[in-house]
């Protein structure tokens, strides 16, 4: 595979889920601001931005929060510029992409670049963006064939889910909202189901727990240091080369989640912040392995 296409399905996998985790996390985080007024806002909206890398200067209502994160198509860091950098690179390897997966996702693009009405109803706004995303993610897993396209898109998406479940609980809803922060933090990670199927109560530390370290669920980092695994030793099968370093750390990584006992709250906290230091290195790596620039060529007559 040429490494401009493995670059862009592996792009596209990071963008589409930057999207969707994004939505999910602003709809929550919205609602908790509107709901529950004993946070100020200039406070709430702060903590997400920084959570997000964003910088929050004039922002302090959920309408200019939502206004920020929605943004524009040139900041890939919001919700309109990855669903637009998502679109750039399919559009790159459009001939490889099966058409309904192309078409679910300018789909999602149109309406976002039409300009959704956020500011009469952001809630419902969101939920519709959020529906759009689905369905692309739904196409790829139902029309990609499993191979070394496949593994790269699958790698991109592991990599910034860990990445954005990290900011996820970067926030603390738990302390900043102590009776509804827990159910928000699960809902905006699409964990609360699976959680109260577990039997759990719910607590800020063991929902922290449960999208650490949880077997089954998929947006779990253990699941994805494990599916992120799975995806590099697909390529390993087929015969790339160059990725025993990017194999070595997230192995590491889902080794650690993986033997895991019982860990205490501060030990949670360092598993977060290890699993977010080691989605960046991977994400160095996988540049540095496969897509790494090796100059012009220059011909000479």
């Amino acid at each position: 595979m040429l490494s401009r296409i493995a670059e862009s399905f592996y792009w596209l996998g990071r963008y589409i889920e930057r999207a969707e985790a994004t939505v999910r996390l602003l709809a929550e985080h919205h609602q908790l601001l509107v709901e529950d007024q004993s946070v100020p806002h200039a406070t709430g909206c702060a903590v997400l931005l920084e959570a997000l890398s964003m910088p929050d200067t004039g922002v302090d209502t959920p309408h200019e929060l939502v206004r920020v994160l929605v943004g524009s198509e040139i900041d890939p860091s919001t919700i309109a510029g990855a669903v637009s950098a998502a679109r750039s690179n399919a559009r790159a390897i459009r001939e490889s992409l099966s058409q309904d997966t192309f078409e679910a996702l300018n789909s999602a693009h149109l309406a976002l670049s039409r300009g959704i009405a956020f500011a009469a109803s952001p809630g419902v706004a969101l939920h519709n963006v959020l529906e759009r995303l689905l369905v692309v993610n739904g196409v790829v897993d139902w029309t990609m064939p499993r191979d070394e396209a496949y593994h790269f898109m699958v790698l991109g998406r592991e990599l910034e889910r860990i990445d954005m479940v990290g900011r996820l609980l970067s926030i603390r809803h738990d302390l900043l909202w102590p009776s509804s922060g827990p159910a928000a933090t699960l809902r905006a990670a699409g964990g609360l189901s699976p959680f109260l199927r577990s039997g759990m109560a719910i607590t800020g530390a063991d929902a922290r727990r449960f999208l650490v370290l949880d077997t089954t669920f998929p947006r779990s980092m253990r699941v994805c240091a494990a599916d992120a695994e799975e995806a590099v030793r697909g390529l390993q099968r087929r015969g790339a080369s160059d990725s025993s370093l990017l194999l070595r750390e997230v192995g590491m990584l889902r080794s650690e989640l993986e033997y895991a006992r019982t860990p205490t709250a501060r030990e949670i906290e360092q598993f977060v912040d290890e699993a977010r230091g080691a989605a960046q290195r991977a994400g160095d790596e996988v540049n540095r392995a496969f897509f790494r620039q090796h100059g012009t060529v220059v011909w000479s007559h």
